[in-house]
């Protein structure tokens, strides 16, 4: 006969199974827990590793990106998908990791394709969510260099030897060769035809600034979208730059809008006081429309530099090396916009 009291001997067994009930559901919920980890924390794409129902990665919250469908022909993947955030961007793109973090990066995406019969022949795929088309326009203008071919079936598109390179709303895309090869080529435009069908972007967009600039002389592709700091001086953000033929000389006009014709003004005072305090001298000028606009020009270290102001936005030229040339460019500059800041009143 047991020595213990039944009553003590109920309490011991109910303590008991309360003891294994809470023992079970923790059990439970480890199982849930696991069963439920996201693998793009780790950089690991369920759906490329082959998980049966693994949810495809949702590259923003716009659309799914499915990353199989972009296969080209002839094609298979060669890696797991990579994802990158930016507090650890820099692991994949040392040194240029502060340019994408600096204009409104999000998100990356990468991916590794290998031909079927010759794996040496391969290409990787970079998707970067820029959240908006400004954003991924900037980041590909400034990446871009001048050697390429630019492409005419897409809004902001060029390709080099092993390489293409495009603009899909908000995302910046790159695809990179291991070598340069009209196969790899081929399949990075396929790849490239896949992502602008597959991964939605919503609406068609356009950046209105880019119409501002005289189309006399204008060299193809040559714009570009500083977000911060253009040339060297910090207050002098998103300035779009555009790139001219005049008189056998390159030249690069500038444009950048503001709230109003004060702050503009403010702007360019600011500017042209940056120049002379870092060595630039004040020019006269013969050019009336310049005077009109309270043009400065100024010689700086044997350049020209020229910043005025019409209506809300503030313009100029950037490092001339032909004085004429440049205020010609800057007048012819300076009558759009002013048909621009009409226009901009007249609404």
């Amino acid at each position: 006969m047991s020595s213990v009291p039944a009553p003590a001997r109920r309490l011991e067994s109910a303590v008991s199974v309360c003891l294994l009930a809470i023992l079970f559901l923790v059990a439970v919920c480890v199982l849930l827990k696991q069963g439920d980890v996201d693998m793009s924390r780790f950089g690991t794409d369920p759906v490329a590793a082959g998980v049966v129902g693994a949810k495809p990665p949702a590259l923003t919250g716009q659309g799914e990106l499915f990353v199989g469908p972009l296969l080209p022909e002839g094609f298979k993947k060669l890696s797991e998908s990579e994802f990158y955030n930016p507090e650890n961007l820099y692991e994949k793109i040392d040194g240029k990791a502060s340019l994408y973090t600096e204009s409104g990066f999000e998100k990356l995406l990468t991916q590794r394709f290998a031909g079927t019969q010759d794996e040496d022949l391969w290409m990787e795929l970079f998707i970067y969510d820029m959240a908006n088309l400004r954003n991924a326009f900037s980041v590909y203008s400034r990446q871009k260099r001048a050697d390429v071919e630019v492409l005419p079936d897409a809004q902001f598109a060029y390709r080099t030897g092993n390489g293409l390179y495009f603009v899909h709303g908000r995302y910046y895309v790159e695809l990179v060769g291991s070598s340069e090869s009209a196969e790899l080529l081929g399949a990075m435009s396929q790849a490239a035809e896949q992502i602008r069908t597959k991964l939605a972007v919503g609406k068609d967009e356009q950046i209105t600034e880019l119409t501002f600039f005289p189309q006399e002389g204008l060299v193809a592709g040559s714009n570009r979208l500083y977000l911060a700091s253009a040339f060297g001086f910090k207050d002098l953000t998103d300035i779009f730059t555009a790139g001219y033929e005049l008189r056998g000389e390159t030249i690069t006009a500038f444009i950048g809008r503001r709230l109003d014709a004060n702050d503009a003004q403010k702007l360019a005072e600011s500017y042209y006081r940056f120049l002379i305090e870092n060595g630039g001298a004040a020019k006269p000028t013969a050019n009336v429309s310049l005077k009109s606009w309270q043009g400065r020009v100024v010689d700086f270290y044997g350049t020209t530099e020229i910043v005025f102001t019409v209506g809300p936005f503030v313009a100029g030229i950037h490092e001339a090396d032909n004085r004429q040339a440049a205020e010609e460019l800057a007048a012819a500059l300076g009558h759009k916009l002013s048909k621009v800041a009409e226009a901009v009143r007249n609404d």
